[in-house]
């Protein structure tokens, strides 16, 4: 009470911040990267405090996180978007487990994993787009392994493939037997 911002570290910051938004008996949590400068411990007890406000008291939060251990600890459903397009959506375990996109499959691939044999770590090729003056077609298409020429000139609708899941891909809809 008696300190300085400046006298606290990154996570003390951060767990005040979560904790005044929090006071305020919001309708909805939008949480932005809620445990990027948090260690292991503390991460594990904020996620439980959303977890359980989510539950307990039924207050839906948006959470924004690149965190696929943070996706499957608290979200039930995620949205994958990638240069301002959403790229798929659906129940967490089925997409972490099934990914039909392109730049999901990617995403999942390039998160480090200590059981894997090989030692180096898997970067997605190339660079995002410029969206001051973004592509006609996908926005993922110069990066995609599985760029077709459609996908470089045509925009891929959001198409539906169960109640609980979308995909915005040429691949996925082409019925050439998804990515």
């Amino acid at each position: 009470l008696h300190r300085y911002p400046h006298e606290f570290s990154g996570g003390m910051r951060q767990r005040v911040v979560i904790a005044l938004a929090l006071c305020a008996e919001p309708s909805l949590v939008i949480a932005d990267e809620p445990t990027t400068a948090l260690d292991v411990g503390i991460q594990a007890k904020v996620l439980f405090l959303l977890r359980q406000l989510n539950q307990e008291h039924r207050l839906p939060i948006l959470l924004i996180t690149h965190d696929f251990g943070v996706v499957r600890a608290i979200a039930h459903r995620v949205v994958v978007m990638y240069a301002g397009h959403v790229q798929e959506e659906g129940d967490v375990e089925e997409v972490l487990a099934s990914p039909k996109h392109p730049y999901t499959q990617a995403l999942i691939r390039s998160v480090p994993d200590n059981v894997r044999d090989d030692e180096s770590l898997y970067q997605i090729p190339g660079t995002p787009p410029n969206l001051v003056d973004p592509p006609s077609g996908c926005r993922f298409a110069d990066r995609c392994a599985h760029v077709m020429d459609r996908c470089r000139s045509e925009l891929p609708e959001l198409e539906t493939l169960s109640e609980t899941r979308a995909v915005r891909c040429h691949l996925v809809g082409s019925g050439e037997g998804g990515a």
